[in-house]
């Protein structure tokens, strides 16, 4: 399993042109199996590919689940030799991902997604990194789809390609295990004894994205392969895939953004327009 699983993701990395030599690529790990799979692979494949590699990991401030994660991501840095950037959300905000969500009566995956999105982007920026690489597998492609199909997103589903341009607000992102299923990771990560979280996040199972991905286990189980055919047919049907428009930068904080604020000020604004100041205990 170990061989044939690293040598699928070097060959899409070089296939796909995905790094180069030279490049900086931060990782962005959450503590779970394919993060950590993905930053493994890079790592000790860096040499090789030309590479340098370094972590990033977003604490998100729930609790227990979040102390596990940043410990298994510790302990993967540790293994790794490899430099880690941790950005802590309670020491900016003042709130947790739970009290920040409830506070804007939004879901917490939501307000999860849309911070890790813009730290991501912002950090990867700032530390002079000039690719990001994700630990998004098969498994969360198919997600990302049928929800945007399910919510009215259809537009977005552009952005599947396991490359995505670098713009001059954002590095390239890049995902590894783009045609990896999430069994498969967790079977390499338990094989080379990689440290990751087998906690859960507590508010997993209210995300739609979630409920797809355990229902298209049960057709990958009676139909072997349908999870690639399907990413690969709708790849195949879509118009400019890979692409990305050039963002602008928020007015606000100078972060990329389809609009003139971006979503992240706009939930600040919101919290300040409660009585809530940013960095209150």
């Amino acid at each position: 399993m170990a061989k044939g699983l690293e040598e699928r993701v070097l060959g899409l990395l070089r296939g796909g042109k995905l790094v180069r030599k030279g490049d900086r690529v931060l990782v962005s790990v959450s503590g779970g199996k394919d993060s950590a799979v993905a930053a493994w692979v890079l790592a000790k494949r860096a040499g090789e590919l030309g590479i340098d590699v370094g972590l990033l990991h977003i604490d998100l401030g729930i609790p227990g689940y979040s102390e596990e994660s940043r410990a298994a991501v510790e302990a993967l840095r540790e293994r790794l030799d490899a430099p880690l950037h941790v950005h802590e959300i309670e020491k900016e905000w003042g709130l947790a991902l739970p009290e920040i969500a409830r506070k804007l009566k939004k879901a917490p995956c939501h307000v999860c997604g849309t911070l890790k999105r813009y730290y991501q982007n912002v950090l990867a920026k700032e530390l002079g990194y000039n690719v990001l690489a994700t630990g998004h597998n098969l498994d969360d492609s198919v997600g990302f789809i049928v929800n945007n199909f399910i919510t009215g997103q259809v537009k977005q589903t552009h952005k599947i390609s396991p490359l995505l341009p670098e713009t001059e607000l954002t590095s390239r992102k890049i995902k590894p295990l783009f045609w990896i299923q999430g069994r498969e990771t967790e079977g390499y990560a338990t094989e080379k004894g990689i440290p990751f979280t087998r906690c859960s996040c507590p508010f997993q199972k209210q995300s739609p994205t979630h409920v797809i991905r355990e229902a298209f286990d049960r057709v990958e189980e009676l139909r072997p392969g349908a999870k690639k055919s399907f990413v690969k047919n709708v790849l195949r049907a879509l118009p400019g895939k890979g692409e990305t428009t050039s963002p602008s930068a928020c007015e606000l904080c100078g972060a990329p953004t389809s609009g003139k604020v971006c979503t992240v000020c706009r939930m600040k604004k919101r919290l300040w327009a409660g009585g809530f100041q940013l960095g209150q205990q």
